[in-house]
């Protein structure tokens, strides 16, 4: 099991017990205060069953629970913060469907690592005498109408669109959303539940989704994760594109239409949000690796618009506190509408290639250190970034959700970026013995 900022995930009744769930849930109850709370889920074959734990602890504290059963995290984030009440989302987000997990929500965003460590080292069997608490369902989300009218009905009519929806819960809204807009939609892979592609859409080929783009003449092609905060898409000619690019495009469109002169992207993300940030006057900052990171950043700088680039995932804090697949989506078609494909040629793309080390933390953060070291004046805001000639950079950091270390490389080309995620990856394991 891995406790993180980004959610608990683990295999249940393997590394992840009901009984654990239910503590975490009833200690999430205790530091919330609250009497009332929202649930949902992905449609993870385990879901249903950490749910009625997530729901019977809750119910002990004497709370009431309101059960929206599958919607997306961008959608019971939403409904977070329109009913100002703390929400539990039951998902391992990206993970293969064996995993499942815990994402908590308060305020509309995710929690920081202060209420984690209560959720996680809290012991529940002291957290009083039992109540008598109610399940309900929940209303109807109001995340789609809220979507249409902040894009406006009708608004991308005739722009073709291929999803690939991953048996997720953005089959909820998805298709549904994007025809109230105007959009000729073709879904794949649209029963809940049936895995028929890897979770993870940026790990995956998207070969299904690619020939679906080709083969309908789509302007564009969204493939999401489980729980449908994740998107990759799927440009005309039947390009996969990385989420870097996706959040570049998306950021791009979003800094032209609202002004905004500030922007929060993760320590990880490509350098292209800088260039279109500068063609727009806007001035980025950067966090820790962290959707909660990215959020907190946003709000102590006063910046509406924010993301991560690897899973692509924008964040408008005018809308939501998480990144939000299908608002990035939306963006972007809305662009495509008025501009046409032309508009995928309008930001700078570069490449990144992503190294993974089965290294133990200890030695591994020891070679971190040797590394900086050698390194004056490298970028310490999370792990060791290294900014190198020619466009390039390099990130070195221990993963907050899986117990690896990743060394990131970016480049004007593919071979460059490889070049120098070896050339780290190899130091660093030399670094660490």
């Amino acid at each position: 099991m891995i406790a993180s900022i980004s959610g608990i995930r683990g295999v249940l009744n393997s590394d992840l017990s009901l009984a654990d769930v239910t503590r975490f849930a009833v200690n999430f109850g205790r530091v919330t205060g609250s009497k009332e709370f929202l649930l949902a889920r992905d449609p993870r074959p385990t879901g249903p069953a950490m749910c009625r734990a997530v729901a019977g602890a809750m119910t002990s504290l004497g709370a009431t629970v309101y059960d929206y059963g599958i919607i997306s995290t961008p959608a019971i984030f939403r409904e977070s913060r329109l009913r100002r009440l703390p929400a539990v989302m039951v998902t391992a987000s990206h993970n293969e469907p064996q995993f499942n997990g815990l994402k908590f929500v308060e305020g509309g965003a995710g929690i920081g690592k202060g209420t984690l460590d209560a959720v996680v080292g809290g012991t529940a069997a002291s957290h009083g005498e039992y109540g008598r608490g109610v399940l309900k369902p929940g209303r109807r989300p109001a995340y789609v109408d809220d979507l249409v009218e902040m894009f406006g009905a009708g608004s991308c009519e005739g722009v073709r669109v291929a999803m690939d929806l991953g048996g997720g819960a953005a089959i909820s809204h998805a298709a549904p959303l994007l025809a109230r807009l105007g959009c000729e939609v073709s879904p794949v892979n649209d029963s809940y539940g049936v895995f028929n592609r890897r979770v993870d859409p940026v790990a995956d080929d998207l070969v299904l989704l690619r020939r679906v783009v080709k083969q309908k003449g789509c302007d564009i092609g969204l493939g999401f994760d489980c729980d449908g905060d994740r998107l990759v898409i799927v440009d005309s000619g039947g390009r996969k594109r990385s989420g870097d690019y996706m959040l570049t495009l998306a950021l791009s469109a979003m800094l032209d239409r609202t002004g905004e002169k500030k922007v929060v992207v993760s320590v990880d993300t490509t350098q292209g949000v800088d260039d279109v940030a500068k063609r727009s006057g806007a001035t980025v900052f950067r966090s820790k690796v962290g959707e909660a990171n990215v959020v907190g950043l946003m709000s102590e700088r006063g910046a509406r618009l924010g993301g991560e680039g690897s899973s692509g995932g924008l964040i408008d804090g005018s809308f939501n506190y998480c990144r939000d697949s299908m608002l990035a989506a939306l963006a972007i078609i809305r662009e495509l509408k008025s501009k046409g494909r032309k508009f995928y040629e309008s930001v700078p793309a570069y490449h990144q290639d992503r190294v993974a080390l089965e290294i133990p933390k200890a030695k591994a953060l020891k070679g971190i250190k040797r590394l900086a070291t050698e390194h004056k004046g490298a970028d310490l805001t999370d792990g060791l970034k290294i900014t190198l000639p020619k466009r390039a950079w390099v990130l070195i950091r221990p993963s907050g959700t899986e117990d690896v270390v990743r060394v990131s490389a970016e480049a004007g080309t593919e071979e460059a970026a490889e070049l120098v995620a070896k050339q780290f990856a190899k130091k660093l394991k030399e670094l660490s013995r």
